[in-house]
């Protein structure tokens, strides 16, 4: 993996970080440029020095935070901008606010923002009117509508930035439940042909073959050789019945690779990678296991807003342990849903089981991983 000093988030994001960078310098210039070399300088340059660093932190959502964790840093930038407008002769500090309010979207619901501001400006007003009472609602006033244009901007981007992402997942979660129902529906159908093909064909087929022997024994001798011709013709299409019904409930038929494969070329935007070979031998728990898979993608899709799943699949003598791992959100509990409830009960039969865990974060990853087992054999009634 490359190694690169700039977070993703940091690229998505440059206008936004670039801007409060750049907004930050002027700020620090002009507030420290008149000061000499000395305490007062040192001191204040740390106290700029470490707002900037805690803003940056804290808006960088590759970095795992809380949200406790990221309120708290929240409060104490707004600490920091109190100390420096206390000590501010330019009244230039009070600007910073307006980065603070941008890391509320998302973090705070709008009337909690709304009281937040409010303390926060409340704060600002007392510390300003101790050096000067006379500007002080004004100057809160202009801020303070800095602060809600700010905000009010950036939650509609991010409001947004959601409602495309989940169309995105929708929209992709429908073309997995539309594969979902083709796959499922074609395998109703070629099993309802070779039952109609072994029940309806093949029964008039043997009728026909047993009507001919019988007829042998009572048409002339010239009629004998046309008999047996029509006698070893029906049979042979009774033959080629029997051989495409089999064909048709093989173990070979379904290949649970190719059925992966094609359901995310239907997919935007989404990868697959299976890391060993999916060594399933029972037909129906290769639809099963298809179905459950399905679910799980379709559910990393639209809750985790995922991109990238990888499938392994691992062998404890009948033993199957299939894994799919994908790079979304993760998950906040682990309550069963009705999907996965729905991926118990398919394997069910099989004495299976399904769990989902967050990855570890420890180690740098993301996302969830869903662990299915179940046992597997060849089933007697495809194999025959």
């Amino acid at each position: 993996m490359k190694f690169s000093f700039i977070s993703n988030n940091f690229r998505q994001e440059w206008l936004l970080h670039s801007s409060a960078l750049f907004t930050w310098s002027l700020i620090t210039y002009a507030s420290l440029r008149n000061f000499e070399l000395g305490f007062d300088l040192f001191w204040r340059s740390i106290t700029f020095l470490s707002f900037i660093v805690l803003f940056f932190y804290n808006t960088d959502r590759d970095n795992n935070k809380s949200d406790n964790q990221t309120k708290a840093i929240v409060c104490i930038q707004v600490l920091i901008i109190w100390i420096l407008i206390s000590v501010d002769v330019y009244n230039l500090a009070p600007i910073l606010l307006c980065l603070v309010s941008s890391q509320l979207p998302g973090l705070f619901t709008r009337f909690q923002s709304t009281i937040f501001l409010l303390v926060v400006n409340i704060g600002y007003y007392f510390i300003l009117t101790v050096s000067d009472p006379s500007r002080g609602i004004i100057s809160v006033a202009i801020i303070f509508l800095l602060q809600v244009f700010a905000y009010s901007t950036l939650d509609i981007v991010r409001r947004e930035k959601e409602a495309r992402e989940k169309i995105s997942a929708i929209n992709q979660e429908l073309i997995a439940t539309r594969f979902m129902l083709k796959t499922s529906t074609e395998k109703q159908e070629r099993l309802r042909i070779s039952r109609d093909l072994h029940d309806i064909l093949g029964h008039q087929l043997t009728a026909l073959s047993l009507n001919l022997e019988v007829s042998m024994h009572k048409v002339p001798d010239e009629y004998q050789d046309m008999l047996k011709d029509n006698l070893q013709q029906a049979k042979n299409v009774l033959h080629n019945v029997r051989g495409v019904v089999k064909e048709m409930r093989s173990e070979d038929q379904f290949d649970l690779v190719n059925a992966l494969n094609e359901l995310f070329e239907h997919l935007p935007n989404c990868q697959l990678s299976i890391e060993k070979p999916l060594n399933v031998n029972s037909l129906s728990l290769k639809y099963q296991l298809m179905y459950c898979l399905q679910e799980g993608i379709s559910n990393g899709l639209r809750h985790g807003y995922a991109s990238q799943f990888n499938i392994t699949c691992q062998r404890n003598n009948n033993i199957v342990i299939l894994q799919l791992i994908d790079n979304g959100n993760g998950f906040i509990n682990n309550n069963a849903g009705s999907g996965l409830t729905g991926m118990k009960e398919r394997l069910a039969e099989f004495n299976g089981s399904v769990e989902l865990l967050n990855n570890d974060i420890k180690k740098s990853a993301s996302g969830c991983t869903l662990m299915m087992t179940a046992e597997d054999s060849y089933d007697p009634k495809f194999s025959q």
